[in-house]
């Protein structure tokens, strides 16, 4: 019943006045692990490789969609000799401070990585500009500001299972009108409950689970098993040039514990419990 303490927990720590640094710092809540130095740049990596095996192409303009805790991203696209970032969010989470890009400069600088001199910087807007970067967190109002089909390549990381529900549909349009014809996208989705790394989110109803109650208590997904995601985008006009899926050996919560809103899902429906898919728009 550990989901069940962390939902608990969850839901009254969320409502207390305290700012989300704090809780970041205990480890309560927190949005990726993009305030290292290493991290970011493995997951970089990961995405840029997976989209162009050869390199990714000079002067593009690349989206991520949740950096996260910092906008480390920004900084490595820009030794990577990326032209434009934007960097889309739904809160201000990033890191203000300027002596953790700092050091991300130093340490990118000695693997030999063509960075920007942030020796002289003093604030959070003067490394986005130094970055060549924009950095949104209004939600799908940001991604709007983005023109379209300005965007070479986008990427998200466990991010996408996060998007609410009834938001989902529109965040793909909205991506797809920022992308380039024939540009690609690589997305990697974390369908576990993101509590107990099972499904015991399916064991609510609909109509709670989308609540706002429930939606803003930090634990929030929304639950849109892998396969109908997949198809969600080709839906939206994207086509599925890689898809690969991590899968449990069996369901890791029993099916009898699921909402009624569930159980007209098979079990290959809900076995995946990741996916990462390489999109073209």
């Amino acid at each position: 019943m550990k989901w069940a303490l962390k939902i608990a927990a969850k839901i009254v720590f969320a409502r207390l006045p305290v700012p989300y640094a704090f809780w970041k710092s205990v480890g309560i809540f927190r949005h990726g692990r993009m305030d290292s130095t290493q991290y970011p740049l493995k997951i970089f990596k990961l995405h840029a490789e997976r989209a162009y095996p050869d390199g990714l192409p000079p002067h593009t303009v690349v989206l991520e969609l949740g950096p996260g805790d910092s906008v480390a991203s920004a900084l490595i696209a820009c030794a990577y000799g990326v032209r434009r970032t934007y960097l889309i969010d739904v809160g201000p989470f990033a890191i203000k401070d300027v002596a953790f890009y700092q050091s991300l400069a130093a340490g990118l600088r000695k693997l030999g990585m063509n960075v920007p001199d942030l020796s002289r910087t003093t604030s959070f807007e003067e490394i986005l500009d130094s970055c060549r970067a924009e950095y949104f967190t209004d939600g799908i109002s940001g991604l709007r500001q983005v023109p379209t089909g300005s965007v070479d390549f986008a990427w998200s990381h466990s991010v996408l299972e996060h998007v609410r529900k009834n938001e989902f549909e529109a965040v793909l349009r909205e991506l797809k009108r920022a992308l380039k014809p024939g540009s690609l996208s690589s997305h990697n989705i974390d369908f576990q409950d993101h509590l107990d790394s099972a499904l015991n989110n399916l064991r609510f109803s609909e109509r709670l689970w989308e609540s706002s109650f429930f939606v803003n208590s930090g634990f929030y997904t929304n639950r849109i098993p892998a396969v109908t995601m997949h198809n969600m985008f080709k839906a939206a006009g994207f086509q599925i040039k890689q898809e690969a899926f991590g899968r449990w050996p069996q369901l890791p919560t029993p099916r009898t514990s699921m909402h009624i809103d569930f159980q007209d899902y098979g079990d290959e429906d809900l076995i995946n419990r990741t996916s990462h898919v390489l999109l073209m728009s």
